[in-house]
């Protein structure tokens, strides 16, 4: 639902600036190199113009999942993430609530309490345990945390509606239960701020933890010009003026239910970079990162 969601408020009028900053896909971002991993199962994930594939077990214990990403589309982004439904809410149901969202939300005359009332619905009936965007091309990696027993769902999140769903099933748990140890840390915090390394590896693993306790988050890391300050960050985002600080480093992760925690290997450009999150609020509907949900950082 992240990049769906993030989608839709970056075409929407309320979020004009937005596309400046982050809707044209920065080039440049380096492919991750993959690497050997600990962790206890591994899926191989591709999306085409046409298809999502996934080469790997759809039945294992709960534990990590390694999870390596190549965006094979001709042009466009491509994501995945891994989701896990409620009992008795339809992968039907989630797209009825997605649409729902763009159409009341995020484009002109819409019904913003229907939209929010079906964002709420969404948030309260999946957990959402992460997943990554991959620019036309390249290809990424990291390491999700599937703890619990149950029916997972990996699926495209690269359009506006969640499609193309691999339905997996997680058994006891064996292995690992925790993520690796990573070379930096980001937190999302319940005040809609981020906080953890100051300083994170331009070439390394990232660990991603959700503590909010009030919604789901995901993180865009992306590189600005040096000396760029959290309130230009903001002011650009708040105005219909295109930013003139962005570079070309760029990683984006899909989202994080509450106390859900990911790890995403990055291999970009060292310098100044901003965290963001696009998630709309579920009381207001909007972009957290517009509420000030933006943090300065260095990649060395």
């Amino acid at each position: 639902m992240t990049r769906n969601t993030s989608r839709l408020i970056r075409v929407g009028a309320a979020a004009a600036a937005v596309a400046g900053l982050v809707l044209a896909g920065m080039p440049g971002a380096q492919a991750a190199p993959q690497r050997a991993s600990s962790a206890q199962t591994t899926l191989h994930v591709a999306i085409t113009d046409k298809a999502l594939y996934v080469d790997g077990p759809t039945s294992f214990p709960a534990g990590q999942v390694h999870l390596i990403f190549e965006n094979a589309r001709s042009k466009a982004d491509g994501e995945t993430a891994i989701f896990r439904l409620a009992p008795g809410y339809s992968w039907s149901d989630l797209r009825a609530d997605i649409k729902t969202v763009g159409e009341n939300l995020f484009a002109p005359h819409g019904d913003k309490q229907k939209g929010l009332k079906a964002l709420n619905h969404a948030i309260a009936h999946l957990t959402s345990y992460g997943g990554l965007l991959a620019h036309a091309g390249d290809s990424v990696h990291g390491t999700l945390l599937l703890t619990d027993p149950g029916t997972y769902a990996i699926f495209n999140d690269s359009g506006q509606i969640p499609n193309s769903p691999h339905w997996l099933t997680v058994t006891a748990p064996a292995g690992y239960q925790a993520l690796p140890p990573a070379d930096g840390t980001v937190v999302a915090q319940t005040n809609r701020r981020f906080s953890g390394s100051s300083v994170l590896p331009a070439n390394g693993t990232i660990s991603f933890t959700n503590h909010s306790t009030e919604s789901p988050h995901f993180l865009i890391l992306q590189q600005v010009k040096e000396g760029t300050t959290r309130k230009q960050v903001i002011a650009a985002l708040q105005s219909n003026s295109k930013p003139t600080f962005l570079l070309s480093g760029e990683f984006e992760t899909d989202a994080l239910t509450t106390n859900q925690s990911m790890d995403f290997h990055v291999s970009l450009p060292a310098g100044e970079y901003v965290q963001m999150c696009f998630f709309p609020d579920p009381k207001t509907g909007m972009p957290h990162a517009l509420m000030g949900m933006v943090r300065i950082v260095h990649l060395k």
